[in-house]
């Protein structure tokens, strides 16, 4: 089953929690590996957006990207926005402008089929796939939440990256068989300051 890779973030101020993830056996439908995110800022991604082979194997991937083009999000104030295609994902990137130790603060939102999974059996894939192929990762917590009017689930983990310590939430917000993954990324222990442009841009977020 082909995986997503993108950037996800978790923030310290979500309650914690450490239960044992059902579904041990799933084949995990989504993984969040963030290092190839996390090596390219906007200006990069703004040069890979307009390679049509790139938007066309894009077009053409059955499952992933099945809500792409069906959602608005805010950026926050500030940010830079970015729409790009890593692989065959289409994805849209937020970033600081500036950065520190070599890494900006960054929201990533992709879409996901799926492929008729429950929502808890999606998570549970998810949350394979993190303990499978993130570097040093640690689940913190996890829980459910509202957003743009529907039950989200939200992970809470923490991971290194090129060495670098991280801390990322996961919302995975079910529409209609569709996930639409909004992922938040910062430094560890930066996440309660980045609090207020994360709030913004999950509030904003729309289905259509």
């Amino acid at each position: 089953m082909k995986r997503i890779l993108i950037v996800c973030a978790l923030g310290s101020w979500l309650p914690s929690c450490h239960e044992k993830p059902g579904g041990a056996n799933l084949e995990p439908s989504f993984s969040v590996d963030t290092v190839q995110i996390k090596r390219m800022d906007s200006i990069t991604a703004a040069r890979r957006r307009i390679d049509s082979n790139l938007l066309r194997l894009a077009n053409n991937s059955p499952g992933i990207n099945a809500g792409a083009g069906k959602f608005t999000i805010g950026i926050p104030p500030g940010w830079r926005h970015t729409d790009t295609v890593l692989g065959n994902i289409r994805a849209v990137m937020f970033d600081t402008a500036s950065g520190r130790n070599g890494f900006r603060t960054n929201i990533s939102i992709v879409s996901d089929s799926m492929r008729g999974l429950s929502p808890d059996n999606y998570l549970a894939g998810t949350i394979n796939g993190l303990a499978a192929y993130v570097p040093q990762f640690l689940l913190i917590g996890k829980g459910i939440r509202p957003i743009a009017g529907r039950s989200a689930h939200w992970i809470h983990y923490a991971q290194q990256s090129d060495g670098t310590d991280l801390e990322n939430i996961c919302y995975i917000v079910n529409d209609n068989g569709i996930a639409y993954i909004v992922t938040c990324s910062a430094l560890k222990g930066r996440l309660r300051q980045n609090y207020p442009a994360f709030e913004h841009t999950i509030g904003s977020l729309t289905i259509r």
